[in-house]
């Protein structure tokens, strides 16, 4: 039961990220595959969203 929990929220909050991503994208008039990350920062783009955060987290620490 546990996790199935925490395999359904783990979707919701994929699904939530995969749509604040789209928003950000639409509000810059950026177009951007589905399944493509993008850094806020430094506009790399990314396949997984764990390399996002892990780029996040070792090349923009200090912001």
């Amino acid at each position: 039961m546990r996790s199935l929990f925490r395999r359904t929220w783990r979707r919701a909050v994929q699904a939530y990220h995969l749509a604040c991503a789209r928003d950000d994208a639409a509000k810059r008039k950026i177009v951007i595959p589905s399944g493509v990350w993008v850094c806020d920062h430094c506009e790399q783009a990314l396949l997984e969203l764990t390399a996002l955060r892990e780029h996040i987290r070792t090349e923009h620490a200090y912001i």
